[in-house]
């Protein structure tokens, strides 16, 4: 008789949460907005521009969920910084871009720079890349578990288990 009386408790507060949770799902799904092609084209704080742009969005509240995304910022030094990642979370409200997956980013000046985790605050220019970072130049390249950009990208430090190749300038051969 216990156990019945237990069983039934157990499938009871299954149905609960079933029911709870399908119902806090679909208002999440009806406060979703899908976007195609969202492109955001703003100004930091320093007045310094950048745009974000994706193939897709999906807008919840101040969040953006975005989809093969493409962004640019500028520093203050005049160079523009370009990220390319397979999706990220958009927070309007900070300026911040969480991005995930095939990260890559690039430079006026020929900088590369990949990883699989990164967050970008677009009023800051602080840039804290994670999990198989890789940096390259016409002279340098770089692995590290992550790297932090600041400084208007004229500061860049890396930490874990970090590799440098420096490569001979050929013109002092």
């Amino acid at each position: 008789m216990i156990f019945k009386k237990k069983k039934f408790l157990l499938h009871l507060f299954i149905i609960f949460l079933l029911f709870f949770g399908f119902k806090s799902n679909g208002e999440e799904v009806q406060n979703t907005i899908e976007i195609k092609n969202p492109i955001f084209t703003t100004k930091s704080i320093d007045g310094s521009p950048y745009e974000i742009k994706a193939e897709k969005g999906l807008q919840r509240e101040n969040f953006l969920d975005l989809f093969v995304i493409e962004a640019k910022l500028k520093t203050n030094r005049n160079i523009w910084i370009y990220l390319n990642a397979d999706k990220g979370i958009f927070n309007q409200s900070s300026g911040e871009i969480l991005l995930e997956s095939n990260i890559k980013m690039y430079t006026d000046t020929d900088e590369k720079i990949f990883a699989e985790l990164a967050t970008v605050n677009t009023n800051s220019k602080i840039i804290t890349l994670k999990k198989n970072v890789k940096y390259q130049d016409s002279n340098i390249f770089i692995s590290a578990d992550e790297s932090i950009i600041n400084d208007d990208f004229s500061s860049i430090t890396y930490y874990g288990n970090v590799k440098s190749k420096i490569l001979k300038n050929k013109s002092y051969e």
